[in-house]
């Protein structure tokens, strides 16, 4: 099944759109994380109040959060428990509990809608730090077991390349985030850590019929022979990408305010990084080649 018959797209030619595109809205994106500063980050990162709360009637999540959001409180969560819709966990800023226990009271303390505090605890710095460590060292492990592979497999060029693709991708998923105001919490790192490896297995697909293509042909005409086997293998690239999309894009809409920013997160990921196998990991081999030409031996 083809949907695009024999493609012809320059794609290393707009190489340089690309680019510019990304750096705009990276550069962008890391301006504002570094004006929210510790407000784009979550409990789990931050340390915080806890609570654990059962109503006798049911509520929606997004009622507690508009609620909440009121206090102006800075860094918060709400996530549901159950199915039921009674029980909630509130996640917020340091010495916030107080405050969020006295709005509950006001809200839902009359009218027979009681509530209950099932448990009230705090997370510390130092149980955030662990986890900032445990985070950074799986992605670190991860990106030096995915530069191994594709330098036995391919070449040490193909390795970096795939590499920069997804520090590009990962750095463009974290600018959307702080661009539109969202939360970073341990999800979001779930997030990002699944969609490093949907994105290097889009770019290995299109490195493996590069290789196929330098084989058969011994070209040294490498913006012919990338552009070329990008083009033949864009089916299965598009393909891939829009089952994916569709199973994400439900997840996002029926999957509630718990998987909201997973999703939303997961969206914008493989989005993005079937651009960058499309249009940045193959170019930066180009561009390095045109720097410093190289005979792959692929």
């Amino acid at each position: 099944m083809e949907i695009i018959k024999d493609p012809k797209i320059n794609f290393l030619g707009k190489r340089k759109i690309a680019y510019i595109f990304s750096c705009v809205v990276i550069v962008w994106g890391f301006v504002v994380l570094a004006m929210r500063g510790q407000d784009i980050f979550g409990v789990d990162f931050v340390g915080g109040d806890m609570l654990n709360i059962e109503f006798k009637q049911s509520v929606t999540v997004s009622e507690v959060r508009e609620a909440i959001r009121g206090l102006n409180i800075g860094t918060y969560s709400v996530q549901l428990l159950g199915t039921e819709g009674k029980e909630l966990v509130v996640k917020s800023a340091p010495n916030t509990s107080k405050r969020i226990l006295e709005m509950m009271e006001s809200s839902y303390g009359v009218n027979n809608e009681d509530f209950f505090v099932k448990g009230e605890s705090s997370v510390s710095p130092s149980m955030s730090s662990s986890l900032k460590k445990k985070a950074f060292y799986a992605f670190l492990f991860g990106m030096i077991g995915i530069l191994f592979y594709i330098t036995v497999r391919f070449e040490f060029r193909f390795a970096v390349a795939a590499t920069l693709a997804i520090f590009h991708d990962m750095f463009f998923v974290v600018a959307v985030l702080a661009i539109t105001n969202q939360q970073i919490d341990a999800t979001v790192i779930a997030a990002l850590l699944t969609i490093a490896g949907y994105s290097v297995n889009n770019t290995v697909i299109i490195f493996d019929r590069v290789r196929e293509n330098l084989r058969k042909t011994r070209s040294d005409d490498y913006f012919t022979l990338f552009n070329k086997s990008i083009n033949e293998t864009l089916t299965r690239t598009i393909l891939t990408t829009l089952t994916t999309l569709f199973v994400v894009f439900l997840l996002y809409l029926v999957g509630g305010e718990t998987l909201r920013i997973f999703s939303f997160s997961l969206l914008v990921g493989l989005i993005i990084g079937t651009i960058s196998s499309l249009f940045i990991a193959s170019a930066i081999i180009f561009d390095w080649h045109k720097w410093k030409p190289h005979r792959f031996k692929v």
